[in-house]
């Protein structure tokens, strides 16, 4: 879907101290092989700072970047993957509370690793109706210390960080265009991240650990995998890309960078190898060095590079995310200046 005039006016990340993965591996946290494959450096662990305070510094940098006084936002979206504070609390209405922003419409979203992408989606509506000058401000962190869940085993293939991410969008021109927005929701591979769950009751309140490999498995055993399913994804996620490319007006060889999860190398490599994307076109050697950081890591890397100057005015960033559904999602954003907090 093309998103004309949706302009990005600051960025906003918190990313904790990371744990090297040398150190997690001679602690006996993460195994040798695993390590080998995944190809990671270091994971951004928060230890006990919370999820909402993670968000809420990445925000503060982002409106603060964007020169956006609190009262200007229209709409805030708050994004997580994992638990966020006490059950039946709103994280929204925290920042909300912290950053004076009450007069916003608040709302928090659950797309998995995807949910940035729907906040995009669904910020570019809001602001259409949104009085002149308003701003929407799109925030997602998570802190994944939990006795329910092992950072570094839980997801096959890679490795759960903690960090917070945010972007600030207006209708006012800013110094870089969220060009297009687009999903695909191959639903037959629903019970991929379910497996053999029961809907109820919910795992945490049977206090059982969240195991991805696990329910992979009992997907692939209860056949869940037609003899095509491989091709099929292949095929469907290239043509995601394709249609994103033709909405934004934009060849695969006029992108700059490609940013994906900060999943381990050879996901990365699986993924965007049949788009022909070499791994040097991607953000991957700096995804290496934080984890996956639920929703946050595309932004997180489009931060990194604005910072080292690896995306100037015109350079187009293509960005992709998996997850859960199984979703399919990307965005095209082109540069149109330097940040205005950059030199």
């Amino acid at each position: 879907m093309r998103t004309p005039g949706l302009f990005i006016h600051g960025t906003g990340v918190c990313v904790p101290d990371r744990i090297a993965v040398a150190d997690a591996v001679a602690a006996g946290w993460y195994e040798p092989d695993e390590a080998e494959v995944t190809g990671y450096v270091s994971i951004a662990v928060a230890g006990d700072v919370a999820a909402p305070d993670l968000a809420l510094a990445a925000a503060r940098q982002a409106l603060d970047r964007a020169q956006a006084p609190a009262a200007s936002l229209s709409h805030l979206f708050h994004i997580d993957v994992y638990h966020s504070g006490p059950e039946g609390w709103c994280p929204y209405a925290y920042l909300q509370r912290r950053l004076g922003a009450g007069e916003a419409f608040g709302t928090g979203i659950r797309q998995g690793c995807n949910g940035m992408f729907g906040a995009l989606r669904l910020a570019d509506d809001a602001l259409r109706a949104a009085p002149a000058g308003s701003a929407a401000l799109l925030v997602s962190a998570d802190n994944f210390d939990s006795p329910l869940l092992d950072r570094w085993r839980c997801n096959p293939g890679l490795v759960m960080a903690d960090a917070g991410a945010a972007l600030v969008l207006s209708r006012d021109p800013g110094f870089a265009e969220v060009l297009a927005v687009a999903s695909v929701t191959m639903s037959e591979l629903e019970a991929l991240h379910r497996g053999a769950t029961p809907l109820h009751p919910p795992d945490m309140t049977l206090g059982r650990r969240l195991d991805f490999g696990a329910r992979f498995a009992e997907f692939a055993s209860s056949g869940g995998f037609g003899p095509g399913s491989g091709l099929e994804f292949v095929q469907r996620f290239v043509e995601l890309v394709d249609r994103l490319l033709d909405d934004a007006g934009v060849e695969l060889d006029q992108i700059t960078r490609v940013a994906f999860n900060h999943a381990g190398r050879e996901i990365v490599e699986d993924r965007l190898g049949p788009l022909g994307v070499a791994l040097k076109s991607t953000t991957w050697e700096y995804g290496s060095t934080v984890g996956h950081a639920g929703a946050g890591d595309q932004v997180i890397s489009f931060d990194h590079l604005l910072e080292t100057g690896e995306l100037g005015p015109g350079a187009q960033l293509l960005m992709l995310s998996v997850g859960p559904g199984v979703n399919v999602v990307g965005a095209v954003i082109r540069v149109l200046d330097v940040p205005p907090w950059l030199p």
